[in-house]
C-alpha cells in the first residue's frame, strides 16, 4: 500500500512539473499571461499577438474567432472545395459550377488565385459539425484573412445552397442572408 501512495504522489508531483513547464514555455514564448479557464481551453490576456485568444489560437497563430483548423490550403478541387493540411473542405452554404458547367473555371481560379499556397483557417459550421456525405469538412474559409465564402457571392460565382440554410450557423451572415431568408 505504502508503495502505491508513493508511486502515485511521484506520478502527479510529475505531471505537475511537466504541465507546469509547457506553460512556462508557452509564456515564454509568446510574452502572455494566463488570465482564467474558459470551456474552450487556457484564455489569456494581454498577449502580443491580441487580446483574449485561446491557447489554440495563439499556436495556430489566428485571431479569428471560431476557427478550428489552420493550415496550408495545399490543392483547390473546385470553387467551393478545397484542402487544407490535406483535409478537404467544403464552403458552407456555397455552391459553385461543377465541372462541365459555365462558370466551374472562373470560381476554380478564383479560389486557387486567393487561397493556393497559403494560410487557410476554417470557421466549422456547427449545425453541420458531422461533414457531409463525402467526409468533407463544412464551414467558412478563410485565405490569407479573407472569408472565401463571402467573396465568391459578393463576385457572383456562387450561389447559396438554400436547403441548408435552415441548419447552418452562418445562414444569417450578410453575404448569405437575402437568399436565406
Amino acid at each position: 500500500m505504502l508503495y502505491r501512495d508513493r508511486l502515485a504522489t511521484i506520478n502527479f508531483l510529475a505531471l505537475y512539473l511537466v504541465f507546469t513547464l509547457l506553460i512556462t514555455i508557452i509564456e515564454t514564448t509568446y510574452g502572455i499571461e494566463p488570465a482564467l479557464i474558459v470551456e474552450s481551453g487556457i484564455f489569456y490576456k494581454d498577449n502580443k499577438k491580441g487580446h483574449g485568444q485561446t491557447i489554440a489560437q495563439i499556436i495556430n497563430e489566428t485571431k479569428s474567432e471560431g476557427v478550428e483548423l489552420v493550415g496550408n490550403v495545399t490543392y483547390v478541387v473546385d470553387g467551393d472545395t478545397l484542402d487544407i493540411n490535406d483535409i478537404r473542405v467544403r464552403l458552407s452554404l456555397v455552391d459553385t459550377p461543377e465541372r462541365g458547367q459555365p462558370g466551374y473555371k472562373e470560381a476554380k481560379d478564383f479560389v486557387n488565385s486567393l487561397c493556393l499556397g497559403k494560410k487557410g483557417e476554417l470557421d466549422v459550421d456547427d449545425g453541420q459539425r458531422r461533414g457531409d456525405r463525402y467526409g468533407r469538412e463544412i464551414g467558412i474559409v478563410y485565405c490569407n484573412g479573407v472569408n472565401i465564402n463571402e467573396k465568391l457571392m459578393g463576385d457572383h460565382l456562387a450561389k447559396i445552397l438554400t436547403e441548408y440554410c435552415d441548419i447552418s450557423e452562418f445562414s444569417n451572415e450578410k453575404w448569405a442572408k437575402s437568399d436565406c431568408s
